[in-house]
């Protein structure tokens, strides 16, 4: 059976390497679509540069992805409402991806990153 809930943890550093965070920062994470994208959480940053989203299956479904299971996730930082970083999307996400060897469910938390964020 198919799991409902997934967890993402990305995480950002600035163009020294280090951490990049701020309670000034906001980061939401989307999912890519053809007419409107779907926002799946957002997030503030940690003092390690990371943020973390859980979100539901069925926050990824919307009326120009019925059925969709393998998001295309992006993430975008603000600062004060003004975008200050958009990172590549990353296509196709599969939640429900299986290890070949065991059968059984991979982890259902993907992380990404680090993303530089020079702005």
């Amino acid at each position: 059976m198919p799991a409902e809930l997934f967890k993402v943890i990305a995480r950002f550093e600035n163009a020294e390497g280090e951490p990049f965070w701020g309670s000034e920062y906001k980061v939401t994470l989307l999912d890519r679509d053809r007419l409107l994208d779907d926002k799946l959480g957002s997030a503030s940053l940690r003092s390690d540069g990371t943020a973390e989203f859980l979100f539901s299956a069925a926050d990824i479904l919307s009326i120009d992805s019925i059925g969709e299971r393998k998001p295309d996730l992006y993430f975008l930082i603000t600062e004060h409402g003004n975008e200050v970083f958009r990172s590549e999307i990353i296509p196709e996400v599969d939640f429900d991806a299986t290890d070949p060897v065991t059968g059984r469910q991979d982890s259902l938390t993907r992380e990404f990153g680090p993303f530089r964020v020079t702005g």
